[in-house]
């Protein structure tokens, strides 16, 4: 999340050419006539860290600090790729469906045990362009899957039983802030072409079969601790709201118009919603002691939590109880936000699986 006032930027003037658009359409499920119950036994993941299960190679370094401590604190006590404390979007989505977290794809080879269950292609710091990490994007992640299947490792009849989960999360945005010294020109043609190839990709997912495809749309970023740490923690970054919103809006509008013309059935998933109703603590949310407080908060501007400096000192320091806080760490919610969140989720994805 480097170059936060570029990005800040960016974001603001999306709210500002953004701003008498459209409102959010519900997302849900569109196209032809579907069976009452489906029974999915296969989850196949693809995004970024907000789903990522350990696809971020240990090579490189503290450019993966979800392999270094403090992150898997609380589960499994140890870590394990997750950029968080514990558990991930992917990993109750999962438990939601009754399997196992599908196994990573760079570990693929050591637990075949995983395999019925899926397999998660996300890399943390991914996009659906390439964001100049040297991780997989979107259509590379596709790539990967579309390999395993041409090798027999899943067939077409495993397919029928299976949903595909696509976490986007803004890294795009990000990279394009850093990237284009002009970008702020170039914001309605950036869009355009992002939910361009989001389509192809999507399309692609629908050709090879995947009969369920769940997307989600952006978090509150104006909440996240890396834009509320200016004021303490006491109040998010309310101008980036609107453009929010408007990515939303155009990802609910891409699933009605995919889910209108195929047999694959799409689904918006409100994580915005979730989000806020857990950090407003609308009725039924659980109750965050911290909801805007990281549990592993750097020590400055400049360093992230687990990292440490050359005499091995923590430039960190962590809470006693991540269960208090929403958040993780300068972006990333802990698996006590995500618990929260999904008893938002959880009805439209029963009522989409029809589970």
């Amino acid at each position: 999340m480097a170059k936060a006032n570029r990005f800040l930027a960016l974001l603001y003037a999306f709210s500002l050419v953004f701003l008498v658009m459209g409102t959010r359409i519900a997302g849900s499920a569109h196209g032809k006539q579907r069976p009452e119950h489906h029974y999915v036994n296969k989850l196949f993941v693809f995004g970024d860290s907000y789903v990522d299960t350990g696809n971020l190679g240990r090579l490189l370094g503290r450019l993966a600090r979800s392999w270094f401590d403090p992150y898997g604190m609380t589960f499994p006590r140890k870590p394990t790729g997750r950029f968080s404390d514990g558990r991930v979007l992917t990993d109750y989505v999962a438990s939601f469906l009754r399997i196992r977290s599908p196994i990573p794809y760079r570990i693929r080879k050591f637990g075949q045990k995983l395999l019925p269950y899926g397999m998660n292609f996300a890399v943390a710091g991914s996009g659906i362009f390439d964001t100049g990490n040297f991780q997989s994007n979107l259509t590379a992640q596709i790539d990967k899957f579309q390999a395993q299947i041409d090798d027999g490792v899943f067939s077409r009849h495993d397919l029928k039983s299976s949903a595909a989960l696509i976490a986007v999360s803004g890294n795009d945005y990000q990279f394009l802030s850093e990237l284009d010294p002009d970008y702020l020109h170039h914001l309605h043609g950036f869009m355009h072409r992002l939910f361009a190839q989001l389509k192809v990709d999507l399309k692609r997912l629908s050709h090879i079969g995947v009969p369920e495809v769940i997307v989600t749309n952006l978090h509150p970023i104006g909440c996240v601790p890396y834009y509320t740490r200016p004021t303490k923690y006491t109040a998010c970054y309310s101008n980036v709201s609107s453009a929010v919103a408007e990515h939303n809006r155009r990802v609910d509008e891409l699933m009605q118009e995919l889910g209108g013309g195929s047999d694959t059935t799409f689904l918006s998933l409100d994580v915005n919603t979730a989000f806020l109703n857990v950090l407003h603590r609308a009725k039924g949310a659980k109750e965050i002691k911290h909801p805007l407080v990281p549990c592993c908060e750097s020590r400055s501007n400049t360093t992230e939590c687990g990292e440490i400096d050359a005499e091995g000192n923590r430039l960190y320091r962590v809470c006693r109880r991540p269960e208090e806080h929403l958040y993780w760490d300068s972006v990333h919610p802990t698996q006590a936000g995500w618990a929260a969140a999904f008893e938002f989720l959880r009805p439209s994805l029963r009522e989409f699986l029809r589970l």
